[in-house]
């Protein structure tokens, strides 16, 4: 007995599967009129057992009740039928899609007495299955017309491709499924394809990414694409969905474009002229010149920094004001000066002139160009140098030919007047000193009025300074000064009159005693500009001079001593003019004064002094 089951048992087992099945079961005799229906079969339909049963089963229009005699018919000859799918009407009007299975039911002879009919409803998965019909209709409509290449690629092959796609490259879609990918994408652009693919399938990063790529026709030809690459799951597995475009226009455009800007780059990098590009006053370019004229050792401390930074404090209000009116204006500004101030500190003068740049970058923006006035200040300095130099020398010949005379005549006449009036000596001495010094102003107008040097010989610069030393030297010991010498011990030939260097050098010596009353130092130093000039430097510890001052040294009559006509400077300026050399004085004001003079070099240095 224990190799069978109890009938109770049984009859239990296929009650509770009657009772609890989600499937509708309904048994039918051979006229399809219904004995019974499960639970589940009444809320399937939405009919009560007892609305169906002694009655035909319900199935809905003429053409399935033929349809489902003959499934019946079939099961009744003994066939089997399982899983058949068909729509069935339910109470409310409405068909449901069911899966029917149906088994026949025989007596203990085996003679067929019914049916019994499971049915299963799919309704929910009809119509996902429909939807998803629709939607592979719709994707498949979609790309086969629109206006872009479509590919699936899948195992390192093309899987689909639309007739937009292949038709860009010249191919049917039948002939490009056979192509392998070198015979449409450059070799160099395919390799950087692949490991962007493989970082995308191996390291897990986004699975989407655009590339433009060069891809080769069947005829030879070039073709521009911009690729969208994503993955998907195709057909259950990971597949690369593309879409493709051709920009071969706009790649052209774009490479165009480039290069004209490219080249208009380098032309304003290279333009002798500094340019500045600015942004709501910030600079976001400066070529070369400009970042020479600032004394900026690179671009990067330049860009990025306001315009402000660089302009003057006290024309600040009037380039606020320019560069506003500048926005609103199609034409350039005029060239207007103004200072600017260096990375070193340095001022210089400069005139401007900007214009609004509509597009760089997409931004409105501001072109300036600059011009460096020094040398023209320089020039127009020299100018008025010169004109006035020519005027003193002119004026030199007469006035000094007609002071001297009664000069002579007057300091005759003042000595004689001290042996006869002892009690004016006094008066009559500082009669004789502002004699002297009228007669020293008049040797001056004398040496201005002089022509141009000519008694230039080959001199050793060094041998000309130790002799002026060494008459300077009493006069600097009297008013506790020390004259310190950093001098080179080598050949400085130059081609010069040694006399109005002398001249020259006393000058300035004598001034750097004269600056420091109260005691100091002088420091003196000659050192080789190699292989063509010299350079000498008088640096003295006295009060110093303000910019005001500095501004007019080498004028006539511009001068710090009380009894001085400042035609000293200007008859040496004159002096190392004369000998193609500069002469240049830096001075702060309570730290100091100091003239470098440069000459050049008439024989290359060629052995040193033992």
């Amino acid at each position: 007995m224990s190799d069978y089951v109890s009938a109770d048992l049984y009859h239990t087992y296929m009650n509770s599967i009657w009772e609890e099945t989600t499937d509708g079961i309904v048994i039918v005799d051979l006229q399809r009129i219904v004995l019974d229906v499960n639970p589940a079969f009444e809320q399937m339909y939405g009919w009560t057992k007892e609305e169906l049963v002694g009655r035909k089963l319900p199935v809905g229009p003429a053409h399935l009740y033929k349809e489902y005699a003959r499934l019946y018919d079939q099961v009744i000859e003994g066939k089997k039928v399982a899983a058949v799918e068909y729509p069935k009407l339910c109470k409310n009007g409405k068909h449901l899609h069911v899966s029917i299975t149906l088994s026949a039911v025989r007596d203990s002879s085996g003679k067929t007495t019914g049916i019994v009919a499971i049915e299963r409803d799919i309704t929910k998965r009809k119509q996902t299955e429909k939807a998803l019909r629709e939607t592979e209709q719709l994707y498949s409509h979609l790309t086969q017309n629109v206006l872009a290449g479509v590919f699936v690629r899948q195992d390192r092959k093309i899987v689909y491709i639309n007739s937009y796609m292949s038709a860009m490259l010249g191919y049917t879609r039948e002939e490009f499924v056979k192509l392998r990918t070198a015979d449409y994408i450059d070799a160099i652009e395919l390799f950087t394809i692949k490991r962007q693919v493989a970082e995308i399938l191996i390291k897990k990063r986004e699975p989407r990414y655009t590339v433009t790529v060069r891809g080769k026709k069947k005829d030879g030809g070039f073709v521009y694409l911009e690729v969208n690459l994503s993955l998907i799951m195709y057909k259950g597995r990971t597949a690369m969905l593309g879409s493709a475009k051709d920009v071969t226009s706009s790649v052209a455009l774009e490479r165009s474009l480039r290069e004209s800007a490219e080249m208009y780059q380098r032309v304003m990098k290279l333009l002798p002229e500094p340019i500045v590009l600015s942004d709501h006053g910030k600079i976001i370019y400066a070529n070369n010149s400009a970042i020479k004229l600032v004394q900026a050792n690179d671009k990067n401390e330049v860009i990025g920094h306001s315009v402000f930074e660089y302009i003057h404090p006290d024309d600040h209000e009037d380039s606020l004001r320019k560069l506003d009116l500048i926005m609103f204006d199609e034409e350039p500004s005029q060239f207007e000066e103004l200072q600017i101030i260096c990375r070193d500190g340095q001022t210089i003068d400069v005139e401007m002139s900007s214009i609004r740049i509509n597009n760089y970058m997409g931004k409105r923006v501001v072109l300036t160009v600059i011009r460096d006035l020094t040398d023209r200040k320089r020039s127009e300095d020299m100018l008025v140098r010169s004109e006035k130099l020519s005027v003193i020398g002119q004026l030199a010949a007469g006035v000094a030919h007609e002071i001297r005379n009664p000069l002579t005549a007057l300091k005759g006449f003042t000595q004689l007047l001290k042996t006869k009036n002892e009690g004016y000596i006094s008066y009559l001495d500082i009669m004789s000193n502002e004699l002297d010094r009228i007669n020293l102003i008049v040797n001056e107008f004398m040496t201005l009025a002089k022509p141009h040097f000519t008694r230039f010989n080959d001199e050793n610069l060094v041998h000309i300074l130790r002799g002026v030393i060494s008459v300077l030297e009493t006069q600097a010991i009297m008013t506790n000064v020390d004259i310190e010498t950093q001098v080179e011990d080598c050949l400085m030939i130059i081609h010069a009159d040694a006399n109005q260097l002398k001249q020259v050098f006393i000058n300035v010596i004598k001034n750097a005693i004269e600056a420091m009353p109260d005691g100091g130092r002088v420091t003196i130093a000659i050192r080789s500009n190699f292989p063509d000039s010299v350079c000498l430097t008088i640096r003295d510890e006295g009060i110093g001079m303000t910019d005001s001052i500095i501004g007019k040294i080498g004028q006539p009559f511009i001068t710090t001593k009380e009894k001085g006509t400042g035609l000293g400077l200007m008859i040496s300026s004159r002096i190392i003019e004369a000998h193609h050399g500069t002469l240049h004085i830096n001075s702060r004001h309570g730290e100091g004064t100091e003239v470098q003079i440069t000459l050049p070099l008439a024989k290359p240095i060629i052995a040193e002094i033992n």
